[in-house]
């Protein structure tokens, strides 16, 4: 006896994805398709141009050079950028120095610190934590126009690094003009040169046109 064969309204229905899914599935096959044809006739060359330059990387040997080496030294005299001097590069202190160190010295400092390096300032009185230092204490005094020059530029304690605000020739001259200030106020006469010496006790000069002002004024 033969088997029976299936009719029309034995088999079970096909399912059909909708429309829109259908559609989606065509645009996915043929972004894929686009991508792997874009792909085979691209090089990495093509995207990033720089990756195949014509370059030395370090330690490398070229023939461009007598030495062979690609590597080369920087120019005589030059530093980096990022290179702090150190503390031996300190400049002759001059009048002028510390006159540029006291002008900087009250813009920037004296606002905590006080004019006199006395710590006696506004701002210093509304600081809860802790009052910038004076100056003038044992400790202090015992501190190098160097070492006043590394705080300036690193920072300290609440203070911070000055190094963008103030240049390398300026810290130097807030440094030594601090060092003037500490000297001005434990000063004793055997500081002062014999030669100027007499000039302490003569009044100080007055202003121009004061003398002229009282004589017009009487």
């Amino acid at each position: 006896m033969s088997p029976a064969v299936p009719t029309a309204i034995d088999k079970p229905p096909i399912k059909r994805a909708p429309a829109k899914g259908r559609r989606v599935t065509k645009l996915a096959y043929a972004f894929v398709a686009g991508v792997a044809l874009a792909g085979a006739g691209c090089h990495e060359s093509d995207i990033d141009p720089m990756m195949r330059q014509e370059k030395w990387k370090a330690y490398w040997s070229t023939s461009l050079f007598a030495d062979g080496r690609a590597m080369r030294l920087p120019p005589e005299h030059t530093v980096p950028r990022e290179h702090v001097l150190d503390a031996a590069t300190s400049p002759p202190v001059t009048a002028a120095l510390l006159e540029r160190g006291r002008n900087r010295f009250d813009i920037h400092c004296a606002v905590c610190h006080g004019y006199a390096g006395d710590g006696d300032s506004v701002v210093a009185s509304k600081m809860s934590l802790r009052a910038p230092p004076t100056f003038h204490s044992e400790k202090l005094r015992t501190y190098t126009a160097a070492q006043l020059f590394e705080v300036e530029t690193q920072g300290y304690g609440y203070m911070p690094t000055y190094a963008a605000e103030v240049s390398v020739a300026d810290r130097w001259a807030i440094a030594h003009y601090v060092k003037a200030l500490q000297l001005a106020q434990h000063a004793t006469i055997e500081d002062v040169p014999a030669a100027e010496r007499g000039s302490l006790d003569k009044p100080a000069a007055k202003p121009e046109g004061e003398h002229e002002h009282s004589e017009k004024k009487e």
